[in-house]
């Protein structure tokens, strides 16, 4: 049954709900930094990208010469994790391989998340353990939505450790081939919503080990560390009140791919009983 877990220090106060892992509201003393819920924008909070990034030409992948069908950004978001762990200020969530997840993808796995609340930082950890002898190929990533009440055109997005960026650029949803270099003044990338009406930004290898999101004068401001993944979506679209800043171990499938997932670009490779881990955080300054 969907529970939603509460944790909290004497700064910070966040919800995470069973259903998906999904985190719902992350708030100080003043405000909430989360974008909450609209169905008729859009129905997320911080969605789980779990274990492919981005859509599959036609909706499917081949592995071992049988073919599977899988939804965008795969079926995390749609199963129930046990809460292994829940502590004051930390809960960790549990999703193990079961006959459904089987049914489209064949691999045998314990994907963890820990929300781990330090100061006025929330620690987000993706853990992937392979439970069985044979590799297994997967990609996970954040795909948090953070509230912008007066606009998202009236936000910034600094890259501390970036002058310019590689914009891949995606057509129906997936890579291309071609690019678009962006340079930045002072690290600074603006949202313009025409952009966004073109496609997600998607930025792969880039420097920053974190970016500020900020309202252009300052009222709102959080540093994101994405440090240890290799790419960098960013979403939104016209008179939204939200920026989605994902940071993934994964991309976006090109745009005609054969879909052997062994051989899908950005993908994790897994030996048996290996475990592979990434965190990201959020930070109110």
């Amino acid at each position: 049954m969907q529970r939603t877990i509460e944790i909290k220090n004497k700064d910070l106060c966040a919800k995470i709900e069973t259903l998906g892992a999904q985190l719902v509201s992350l708030k100080d003393e003043k405000e909430e930094y989360m974008w909450q819920r609209d169905e008729n924008v859009w129905g997320y909070c911080s969605p789980v990208v779990f274990p492919i990034c981005g859509g599959l030409n036609e909706g499917r992948y081949i592995f071992n010469n049988k073919e599977y069908s899988m939804m965008q950004h795969g079926f995390a978001r749609f199963k129930e994790f046990e809460v292994e762990k829940h502590i004051e200020d930390e809960a960790v969530f549990l999703l193990k391989a079961d006959s459904e997840t089987k049914k489209i993808y064949p691999f045998d796995f314990e994907f963890r998340i820990t929300f781990k609340l330090i100061g006025k930082k929330l620690d987000i950890t993706y853990s992937v353990k392979n439970i069985s002898n044979d590799k297994i190929y997967f990609s996970f990533g954040g795909h948090e939505g953070y509230a912008c009440p007066e606009g998202a055109e009236e936000y910034f997005i600094k890259f501390e450790g970036d002058a310019r960026l590689t914009r891949h650029m995606l057509e129906n949803g997936f890579f291309n081939g071609k690019c678009e270099e962006i340079p930045l003044e002072d690290g600074i990338f603006n949202i313009d919503y025409k952009e966004f009406e073109k496609c997600t930004y998607v930025f792969r290898n880039i420097n920053s080990k974190s970016v500020i999101f900020s309202h252009k004068d300052g009222r709102r401001k959080l540093r994101i560390g994405i440090n240890g993944h290799n790419t960098l979506a960013i979403w939104t679209l016209p008179s939204r009140n939200y920026v989605c800043i994902e940071p993934w171990c994964g991309v976006s499938e090109v745009k005609g791919f054969n879909g052997d997932i062994t051989k899908k670009d950005g993908i994790v490779v897994l030996d048996g009983n290996d475990v592979f881990e990434r965190c990201h955080f959020i930070e109110i300054l």
